[in-house]
């Protein structure tokens, strides 16, 4: 709680607990309150209307407060501003040249898409519609790949994915979506240390294009 201090000078009968009642009602227990990212996690000892006003403004989302995706519908409601919420949503919509329909549907989807700024947007838009090739339809029906990291997730492994396929290692056919949902560590394992004997300098070019040193090719 180091982060959220004014907790102990709050009116616990007229502030906390009535935020806290709520807040359960949309189930968010107090552990989630907390781990929320500033000024979230403040949510404990804002106004009570403030507090009901943030939830009013979630559900506008689409999101329902019984989905366990609600949370970061709040989490949205509270770190940005409702003229912002609506500026992210029409620039997804005129960036990816699609309904508001499908940007509502992939908001509904994954709530906390609307925290990414719009360069960081624009740069995975551009990414994935002009290097990957993927078509923007596509990309909105997917929203979960607007929460990967560009330099640290995307961009390295569709690097591994080319080298791969480019020496019949890997199939065409593997998407892109696959490719980054996976972990860490189960990425590594299959498509790195897999090949560490065919690909010598795969796992080093890889390590580079995590750390932003774009290699052209893998020196065999």
């Amino acid at each position: 709680m180091k982060r959220n201090r004014s907790i102990l000078t709050t009116d616990l009968e007229k502030v906390a607990k009535p935020n806290i009642a709520l807040l359960e009602e949309c189930g968010l227990s107090v552990c989630d309150i907390v781990k929320l990212s500033t000024p979230c996690s403040r949510l404990l000892v804002f106004n009570p209307e403030r507090v009901k006003a943030f939830v009013l403004r979630a559900e506008k989302l689409g999101v329902p407060r019984s989905s366990y995706i609600f949370k970061y519908a709040v989490g949205v409601a509270c770190s940005i501003s409702e003229d912002k919420v609506d500026a992210r949503m029409e620039f997804l919509r005129s960036t990816l040249g699609c309904s508001m329909d499908k940007v509502r549907a992939a908001v509904r989807n994954k709530p906390h898409i609307l925290g990414v700024s719009e360069e960081k947007l624009r740069r995975k838009i551009e990414f994935m519609v002009t290097e990957v090739g993927l078509d923007p339809e596509y990309i909105v029906e997917r929203p979960m790949l607007f929460t990967y990291s560009l330099e640290k997730r995307m961009k390295p492994r569709y690097y591994v994915a080319k080298i791969l396929q480019a020496k019949g290692l890997m199939k065409k056919s593997v998407c892109f979506r696959r490719l980054v949902a996976y972990g860490e560590d189960s990425f590594v394992a299959t498509y790195i240390d897999s090949n560490r004997d065919t690909v010598p300098g795969l796992a080093d070019a890889y390590a580079a294009n995590r750390a932003g040193k774009m290699l052209s090719e893998v020196q065999l």
